[in-house]
């Protein structure tokens, strides 16, 4: 805080703004949400691939810069990152089935956007009794 004196040379106090203080803690939350998904997986004594093909249950975001995409599997690789399978929303209004790959695919903030991360742990957290391995989850397709 800091003090000022008024045209009435009465003693005011002046709080510093700081503009970014909400972009911040929101950018905290969603790499908190990140690492939790990322626990959640490593937990799993299943596997660490969770594959769920029904719409009601996926995760919309944007993919690179602009492609829209529906998550419907998420896991955890060998390096312990975090990987999805997707597919591309809306295809034929501006966009194809080749704007995003059809394999497991390692996120990265320019991959999706970061404000989807809760949206995984929701899943991941939802769906953790349907955690299994690689190979079961690769099984699974869209219906």
């Amino acid at each position: 805080m800091e003090q000022l004196t008024n045209s009435n040379n009465n003693s005011i106090m002046k709080e510093t703004i700081e503009s970014k203080k909400f972009i911040n803690q929101v950018d905290e939350i969603y790499q908190k949400a990140l690492v939790e998904t990322i626990e959640l997986l490593k937990k799993c004594s299943k596997g660490k691939y969770i594959a769920i093909p029904n719409w009601e249950d996926e995760v919309n975001t944007i993919a690179y810069e602009d492609v829209p995409i529906n998550i419907w599997g998420v896991g955890l690789n060998d390096k312990d990152h975090i990987c999805i399978k997707a597919f591309v929303d809306n295809v034929g209004y501006g966009h194809s089935d080749d704007d995003f790959p059809d394999d497991w695919t390692d996120i990265t903030e320019d991959e999706i956007r970061t404000w989807s991360y809760p949206h995984l742990y929701r899943f991941v957290a939802d769906n953790i009794d349907a955690a299994t391995d690689k190979e079961t989850a690769d099984n699974v397709e869209w219906e």
